[in-house]
């Protein structure tokens, strides 16, 4: 047996410390000439609502899946939720506190209701890291608040409530200079998360927007879609490629989704859903959200060709080939004969070198 000399040495274990939590009662604000006050509250770490609020902080980079970024304000490298931001982290007091809960009473409507605001703030690997979540409030437990304070048993009963419904988001850094610009956030109360979390959550309130740019994400998508349709060997695939972009081409701008998404959105089948994510570059990349731009889709998928067993080539532009081309099965015991036929006045000829 190896000495204890000879023993690898076992890597120390993450240091996760919780430095500080403050609470605030969130009541819809926006638009108010003379919003509500704020009530607040100091978390202690210990006790029940300290162990229920840990494992959000230490779980916060693996539940937090969208990566976003402060935007800049007026194309300076300065943005006023991220400045609060860092004056909380700095003072971690609940007066600083209070002007992030104020920030989002701001922009909380009548259809968002009550929340509660937690900001959790430590130190992990050598990084400061603060945790902003919001739980959705029960107006039923409201007569527990007290003064400008929030009891620990109302606390816990919002908590308890709505555990594992919420929206975060988590930064960290060293530099107060240069660090915390970029985050990740989460949506845990709806399904699919995207248009909801992009305007309420990460827009309005972090002032922050998407990490993957519309273009990119929607070039990245259009490349994985029109490769699978090159290159799969399975007719179901290309059938089922084909009615999906005949809809995502009619589908509004500024729409913010994953490319999981989409195809969900669509009801693409599964077998085909993992085909397009393996054309991807990265694997995590296919859960990205981004904002589709379909020109820019259309780019990259706009011409659509069928080429059958008789050598004949058809080709035409992809959102109106089936204008273009009247398909019609045949009826016989191969139901993969079709006939097309289209009419139109030639404009042009053209030679085209065989496949070898």
């Amino acid at each position: 047996m190896p000495s204890s000399s000879q023993k690898q040495a076992v890597p120390p274990a993450e240091e996760i410390k919780i430095d500080s939590i403050h609470s605030f009662l969130i009541r819809p604000g926006k638009g108010a000439e003379s919003p509500d006050d704020i009530n607040g509250a100091t978390v202690a770490k210990s006790g029940r609502l300290f162990e229920m609020l840990k494992p959000l902080f230490e779980g916060a980079e693996k539940d937090c899946q969208h990566k976003i970024a402060f935007n800049s304000d007026n194309g300076k490298q300065e943005n006023s939720c991220r400045d609060e931001l860092i004056a909380y982290i700095k003072t971690r007091d609940i007066h600083h506190g209070r002007e992030i809960a104020k920030r989002l009473q701001s922009v909380t409507t009548h259809r968002s209701g009550l929340g509660l605001l937690f900001l959790v703030t430590g130190e992990e690997n050598g990084e400061t890291k603060i945790v902003v979540s919001r739980f959705p409030a029960d107006s039923g437990v409201l007569a527990e608040e007290k003064g400008k304070g929030l009891t620990v048993e109302f606390l816990e009963r919002i908590f308890m409530k709505s555990a594992k419904s919420y929206k975060a988001a988590v930064y960290s850094g060293k530099s107060f200079a240069k660090d915390f610009w970029r985050g990740q956030a989460a949506d845990k109360q709806v399904n699919s998360g995207e248009s909801v979390i992009a305007d309420y959550w990460i827009r309005e309130f972090l002032l922050s927007d998407f990490l993957t740019p519309g273009e990119a994400g929607t070039r990245r998508f259009a490349i994985a879609v029109r490769e699978t349709m090159n290159r799969s060997t399975e007719s179901s695939v290309k059938q089922d490629i084909a009615a999906m972009h005949s809809l995502m081409v009619k589908m509004p701008a500024q729409t913010r989704l994953s490319a999981k998404g989409l195809l969900d959105r669509f009801q693409v089948p599964a077998e085909t859903q993992e085909q397009i994510k393996e054309r991807f570059p990265k694997a995590k990349s296919f859960d990205e959200t981004f904002t589709f731009v379909p020109d820019e889709f259309t780019k990259f998928v706009n011409m659509r060709t069928i080429e059958l067993d008789n050598g004949a080539l058809l080709t035409a532009p992809t959102e109106r080939f089936d204008e273009v081309f009247t398909r019609e099965p045949i009826a016989q015991a191969n139901n993969d004969v079709v006939r097309f036929s289209t009419e139109g006045s030639i404009i042009d000829q053209r030679y085209r070198k065989v496949k070898p």
